[in-house]
């Protein structure tokens, strides 16, 4: 986005003003148009017991509005009812209000249990935002939605990133030729997905059960999705020690990711950032940041535990930190989540 600017700056030194105006214009169309998005990304959330899938999303949004991703589709894991409301809610915020929005039609997950401190709140209390869905259950299926996306896309051009449960990437792959395409899940994954980008889990192994997470609400799907999946696999359990939110207070008190993190949060001002950090990889792979770890691969126990193993090398890369970048990564991720939006 910079070099763009500095060359529409050059531009605007042309004495031609005909010429100014053509070359602008062209630019212009150049850096709103998704056709030039640098990443096209699929949004796996379960939008429901923590803030960390608000956070991931608003930072999903910012970075749209600087053309550097454009967004297919915000899929819904959790079975919570409110869930997909709240994900729609935000999405009009940003401006953006037509994203297709998916929720899972089989019952692997016991999500619905759980329950969110915010989602129905961001739901039935954001005027004059209102939800196209008034819960998970008026919702498309989030396999149709996938495919759907997935077949009008180009080859090995979609990043999806999971930050929730893996229930909708396991229908996916099991999902059989339809009047959307001819290809099964499997095969539609490997023609169209470049990679996706899985959230969960710290590297690694944890091998305690009780601890919750993205794998063990529907630890059986963590298991088949990730045994199953034809492509690479960027996994990362970052984000305990990178504290994020606590610049929220200074956008409008009827921000919805504000209000989330004030539900959730109450007196604590910052939450850790895993969700937000997958999806900052997912967009910024290439920032200085980032090193990877290679050479094994996760085996997801059907309990939802995992471990690291070295003896097979798959097409699995842990995602860790390079030293010393805490702080402009606290940074980084705590300025685009209070930006405001731009294309309301």
């Amino acid at each position: 986005m910079t070099t763009v600017r500095i060359r529409i700056q050059n531009v605007l030194r042309c004495r031609n003003i005909t010429t100014r105006i053509c070359i602008v214009f062209l630019f212009a169309c150049c850096v709103a148009s998704p056709l030039y998005a640098q990443i096209r990304i699929i949004y796996d959330t379960d939008m429901d017991t923590d803030c960390d899938d608000v956070g991931a999303l608003a930072i999903l949004h910012a970075l749209a509005d600087e053309g550097e991703v454009e967004i297919l589709a915000t899929v819904v894991s959790s079975r919570y009812p409110w869930s997909v409301p709240c994900v729609d809610v935000i999405n009009q915020y940003y401006g953006r209000g037509d994203i297709p929005i998916g929720a899972p039609k089989t019952a692997w997950t016991d999500s619905g249990f759980r329950g969110s401190p915010y989602a129905r709140q961001i739901s039935e209390q954001s005027e004059p935002y209102t939800p196209r869905y008034k819960s998970n259950n008026d919702a498309p299926d989030a396999v149709d939605v996938y495919r759907r996306v997935l077949v009008a896309q180009k080859d090995n051009s979609v990043v999806i990133v999971s930050v929730g449960y893996l229930t909708n990437l396991r229908d996916l792959l099991a999902s059989k030729p339809d009047d959307i395409s001819p290809l099964n899940g499997v095969d539609l994954v490997r023609q169209k997905v470049s990679r996706w980008v899985c959230t969960g889990g710290s590297y690694p192994r944890d091998t305690n059960p009780a601890v919750r997470g993205n794998y063990t609400p529907d630890p059986l799907s963590a298991a088949i999705a990730v045994r199953d999946w034809p492509g690479l696999i960027y996994f990362t359990g970052l984000g305990d020690d990178i504290q994020t939110g606590g610049r929220l207070h200074e956008t409008p008190a009827e921000n919805p990711i504000r209000r989330a993190y004030k539900l959730l949060l109450r007196d604590v001002k910052t939450r850790p950032s895993w969700d937000l950090i997958g999806v900052l990889f997912a967009i910024r792979s290439d920032s200085d940041f980032w090193r990877l770890h290679t050479g094994g691969h996760y085996h997801i126990f059907d309990n939802g535990t995992y471990e690291w193993r070295e003896e097979l090398n798959k097409d699995h890369y842990v995602l860790q930190l390079k030293e010393n970048t805490e702080k402009a990564l606290r940074e980084t991720l705590d300025e685009l989540m209070i930006q405001k939006p731009k294309v309301k």
